[in-house]
């Protein structure tokens, strides 16, 4: 569905860009006219110059399901899609009970895991092909290569993959009662409305750096460890969630959605501790990524920090912040003797 809807709203796009019957001009073709200069020789000797419409051959556009899934792969954004596919099954991991057979844990992990992956890639390239429609002028300066950038991909073929992998991502979060959870559509759901806030207007969160920051490090540190982490302890591993406290702590599962509330004391500092670390690790994605774009977004409007404070300042602040995560971690594993580990 999302490799043959794109193809069939740049069809139904070109249909209306045909000109009606009885219009002079011809549809474009792998043949275009095109005129050159020639000089003549009139009779009284004089000399002059006409054009002559000529036809030139441009190469032809390339079209196809192998086309289509090249342009989905370039639009997804590879490094986002890679990252998410691999923080799912490793949080998986982190989220297996102590003392597990290795054996059982996969058995357990595999369907679970494998079926979460699939709508949260769809709203990955949602998030990150939406971004790329409403910022396809400043891509044309910071990234031109990208295929709505690049004109390799049309408006149309763009809304129409991100509409669809929304869709249908949305939709598998509810379509297998076994296999989905509360946990995962929370996450299905809050990164769409995040990631549309960040790019769409009128909120267009990535226009205020402090805002934008904030937005990222919500969903790639809190809200994705959160979320995966007790989908697969609860379906996979049938962790049982904490009772309803009374007063701060009914606050405080009522703003998470009961995640990182497992009623196994271990499991919520392996929760708590994944999400704290990207939570840092989330602000370091969100300030990085901006460095290399400071020439578009100084043009179009976008005060990210490092179009404010300086691309090198910027970059050193990221580093070491980084570092110091690292450093924190590793003491913190070291020092603890910890249950075990996952990167997402």
């Amino acid at each position: 569905v999302v490799l043959l809807l794109p193809l069939a709203a740049d069809a139904w796009s070109a249909r209306l860009a045909a000109p009606r019957l009885g219009a002079s001009c011809r549809s474009p073709g792998p043949r275009a006219r095109a005129a050159r200069a020639c000089t003549t020789l009139g009779p009284d000797g004089a000399v002059g110059q006409v054009d002559e419409a000529v036809d030139v051959s441009l190469p032809a556009r390339p079209t196809g399901p192998l086309h289509a899934a090249s342009l989905l792969w370039r639009f997804s954004r590879p490094h986002t899609l890679i990252g998410s596919a691999m923080c799912i099954p490793a949080l998986g991991v982190f989220a297996a009970p102590a003392g597990i057979p290795a054996g059982a844990m996969v058995s357990a992990l595999l369907p679970v895991v494998a079926y979460a992956t699939l709508p949260s890639l769809l709203i990955n390239i949602y998030i990150t092909g939406l971004n790329q429609l409403f910022d396809v002028d400043i891509d044309k300066v910071n990234k031109p290569t990208l295929p709505l950038a690049s004109g390799d991909m049309s408006l149309p073929q763009g809304w129409a993959t991100v509409l669809s992998c929304l869709g249908l991502g949305l939709f598998l979060g509810y379509a297998h009662p076994s296999l989905t959870s509360p946990a995962l559509r929370s996450v299905l759901i809050g990164s769409a409305i995040l990631g549309t806030a960040y790019s769409a207007p009128p909120i267009r969160l990535k226009r205020q750096p402090l805002l934008a920051s904030m937005c990222i490090m919500s969903v790639r540190g809190g809200l994705i460890n959160w979320a995966f982490f007790q989908h697969a302890a609860t379906t996979a591993f049938g962790a049982v969630t904490a009772p309803a406290a009374a007063g701060a702590g009914a606050l405080l599962g009522t703003l998470t959605g009961g995640l990182c509330m497992m009623a196994e004391a271990e499991l919520r500092v392996r929760c708590i501790g994944a999400s704290i670390f990207f939570t840092l690790f989330g602000i370091v994605i969100a300030l990085v990524k901006d460095v290399p774009d400071v020439a578009g977004d100084r043009i179009y409007g976008i005060n990210s920090f490092s179009v404010r404070v300086g691309q090198k300042q910027v970059l050193t602040f990221a580093v070491g912040l980084l570092t110091a995560s690292l450093l924190a971690v590793t003491a913190a594993v070291g020092g603890g003797g910890g249950g075990g580990g996952g990167e997402g």
